[in-house]
């Protein structure tokens, strides 16, 4: 019975603890200075600009199993392909490509930490961050349909920062950080080369196979890392609005198809939170008080013992 309450004491208290990071990581992304952004009225006002120095590749990439595009995703991939053809060289990638690639352009990486990677989602993940480092262009999800053709966008980062050598965009998310199933960036952006670079310090097992893949390669982490990237006039990230990433120019259809149960038990957690929250620091407060009193017992009978000796 004894080692049941210990197993629960710890779970909960495990429970409480990455509850807890998660919620600092929160709000060190939040409290942030302000970043460059990228509005709807930008988007109006530099759609037909003169074309100035490109520094965007008009590249599109996605990424699946194989070169088959599954039915459920038929009409979102054929939307990004029509609104932009002539503007855009279209790319998919296939499993076996993207290990080739990683392996041929980042081989320390390959061998110390992609392929020891778990899960299939967090070699997708790292795999993102390589192409755009090496490549650049547009990395759009196949869950993702395209409303508007990406040039309209494209043009308007290149008018925004016309002295910048590189540019980054990436969807702001409405909790916090950014988005990574929509990425747009110039070859050789040193954010890219920061993701890459610090990938292998975030190879851990988080407990849930959902954390672990949002923290070690996906959205968490490229948040951190986009937070702590240090922008410049030469270097330069942007955050795409809300309107503007969705509906202006993304619309996502059957998407989350990678989360497992974990992640739908996570969400009812999140959904609860505040209740939980409440319980855990009620838990705690029995524990510490329970210590507390333990110790107070023990402590007096100790003192009773050396006063009963002195007496004999």
């Amino acid at each position: 019975m004894r080692q049941w309450n210990l197993i629960i004491s710890i779970l909960l208290l495990g429970i409480f603890i990455i509850w807890l990071i998660y919620y600092i990581i929160c709000n060190a992304l939040e409290y942030r200075s302000p970043p460059r952004m990228v509005y709807e009225t930008d988007v109006l006002r530099y759609t037909n600009a003169t074309l100035g120095r490109r520094r965007i590749p008009r590249l599109i990439h996605q990424t699946y199993r194989t070169h088959d595009v599954p039915s459920i995703w038929n009409a979102t991939v054929q939307s990004v392909i029509e609104k932009n053809l002539g503007e855009f060289k279209y790319r998919r990638w296939s499993h076996a490509e993207m290990d080739a690639f990683v392996k041929e352009h980042e081989p320390k990486f390959y061998w110390k930490t992609y392929i020891t990677y778990p899960y299939d989602m967090q070699r997708i993940d790292s795999f993102r961050y390589v192409l755009m480092f090496y490549l650049g262009g547009i990395y759009v999800d196949m869950d993702n349909g395209c409303n508007r053709p990406f040039r309209d966008l494209v043009v308007t980062l290149e008018s925004l920062d016309p002295n910048a050598t590189y540019l980054a965009a990436f969807p702001q998310r409405e909790s916090f950080g950014v988005e990574s199933d929509f990425l747009i960036s110039s070859a050789g952006h040193p954010l890219y080369r920061q993701l890459i670079s610090r990938l292998h310090l975030f190879n851990h097992y988080y407990i849930f196979q959902f954390w672990t893949m949002l923290l070690s390669a996906g959205p968490i982490y490229v948040s951190i890392q986009e937070r702590l990237f240090t922008s410049s006039e030469q270097a330069v990230v942007r955050l795409l609005d809300f309107s503007v990433f969705r509906p202006m120019f993304i619309r996502k259809e059957n998407g989350f198809t990678w989360i497992g149960r974990d992640a739908h038990f996570l969400f009812y957690i999140s959904a609860k939170s505040g209740i939980i929250l409440w319980y855990c620091k009620i838990f705690i407060i029995i524990i510490v008080l329970f210590t507390l009193i333990r110790w107070c017992k023990q402590k007096q009978k100790i003192t009773f013992n050396y006063i009963y000796s002195r007496k004999r």
